[in-house]
């Protein structure tokens, strides 16, 4: 039976791992959904680019030149597969849906951030109405949680974009938001300490390398998506 359910997990990893590639395509030209074309000649690519991991390899090639059809993210197949797939076998139970969006939300934020250094209002909105969804197995505690969650990381959110002027964007504040209300307040604040221990951690390399300097900026939501996946994954003696 276990064997059942993990490969189970695998199967929806992979499907996951479809989505998620388009949802960062569409946010990454903009917000336009447009069906796949091969990034060589244009043409239509053939079924075998939108799956995942074989889109990467010859065998999913373009049928029209023969070069392979798939994005550079392959990163984000193989953690939307392996991430969920380690979610699902570690957080069994009514909080799944949840934990699992929180993963997938993280992993388009910091596929599409690191791109284009946004963070899509659309995506967070409709991270925030699937949330609210999969909160009702979990009671009225868990709203009550959610939403208190929500306030305060807007509110630490916007004291830090205001103390910083410039190097936390508006885009990170509403993602901790977002955040805030799929994992309660207790594990959003462990999220946002993760993440600007992290982002620390990093900017003081950039420097110590001197890749950077105090006044460049670097993408900081892949850090709160990183310390959210580490939330979900390691934190389960955390209250929701």
């Amino acid at each position: 039976m276990q064997g059942i359910w993990a490969m189970l997990g695998l199967f929806v990893g992979a499907a996951a791992a479809a989505v998620l590639s388009l949802v960062v395509e569409t946010f990454v030209r903009g917000g336009a959904f447009r069906p796949r074309r091969c990034p060589h000649c244009h043409a239509d690519p053939g079924p075998a680019a939108y799956v995942p991991l074989l889109r990467h390899s010859r065998a999913g090639a373009c049928r029209a030149c023969r070069r392979t059809a798939g994005t550079p993210d392959l990163w984000l197949d193989v953690l939307a597969i392996l991430g969920t797939a380690l979610v699902w076998a570690l957080r069994p139970g009514p909080a799944l849906p949840l934990d699992l969006l929180v993963l997938w939300l993280g992993l388009a934020v910091a596929a599409i951030d690191l791109r284009r250094r946004v963070i899509p209002n659309r995506l967070l909105l409709v991270a925030a109405v699937l949330g609210l969804l999969a909160l009702l197995p979990l009671g009225r505690s868990a709203y009550v949680a959610g939403l208190a969650g929500a306030v305060l990381l807007l509110a630490i959110g916007l004291l830090i974009a205001w103390v910083g002027r410039g190097g936390f964007g508006l885009g990170d504040v509403k993602y901790l938001g977002a955040l805030g209300l799929l994992l309660g307040w207790q594990r959003g604040i462990a999220t946002l300490f993760l993440a600007v221990l992290l982002g620390g951690l990093y900017a003081a390399w950039l420097l110590l390398t001197r890749r950077a300097t105090g006044r460049d900026a670097f993408a900081f939501g892949p850090f709160i998506a990183l310390g959210s996946v580490a939330v979900v994954v390691l934190g389960a003696g955390l209250a929701r």
